[in-house]
């Protein structure tokens, strides 16, 4: 859900902006802030936008882009929503535009992944976002030893080995995906 499908959805019920920052226990400055671009929205906000206007109760947000290569910052701002592709994908679950090849051989360039943020369990060969110093990958977890691997043809993607000395931290597991045939 992005900013204009907001104002659409207030102005369709009535409702003003300082209404919905009312709702959300904010002062109106920090929602307009949010609704421009230049603060994103936390997502227990987004689940309690959706609450009040009645979008995405079949929908998951698309947060941003997340890096299939390069270390990038992942969440960058709502930026709309796609439709819960199955019942049984978690209310707070958001999705994200994969940008690059490195995981090419699973969701190319432009793709799209769920990812689950309460689901932070590492196991073998599952996929996750992962966040280091604000920046974050998509990758795969494989053990022994414990790393994180692209999936790519370009053999220019190399693994992340996990106790190099540089803390991680795991945004959420990606539990579904797609992709343009």
């Amino acid at each position: 859900m992005d900013a204009e499908e907001i104002r659409r959805r207030l102005k369709e019920l009535g409702l003003r902006q300082v209404d919905l920052a009312r709702h959300l226990g904010m002062e109106e400055n920090k929602l307009s802030k949010s609704l421009s671009g230049e603060r994103r929205f936390r997502v227990e906000e987004m689940d309690k936008i959706r609450g009040l206007i009645g979008v995405g109760l079949d929908a998951v947000p698309t947060l941003g882009d997340v890096s299939a290569g390069n270390w990038r910052e992942a969440v960058k701002k709502p930026i709309g929503s796609i439709p819960r592709p199955d019942p049984s994908i978690p209310a707070r679950s958001f999705a994200l535009r994969v940008s690059g090849d490195s995981m090419d051989k699973e969701v190319p360039d432009g793709g799209t992944v769920i990812v689950d943020p309460e689901d932070r369990d590492l196991f073998p060969e599952r996929f996750y976002v992962v966040m280091v110093d604000g920046e974050a990958t998509f990758k795969q977890f494989k053990s022994d030893p414990a790393r994180f691997v692209p999936c790519s043809t370009n053999p220019a993607h190399h693994e992340i080995r996990i106790g190099s000395g540089q803390p991680f931290e795991l945004v959420g597991r990606v539990i579904w995906k797609a992709s343009r045939m």
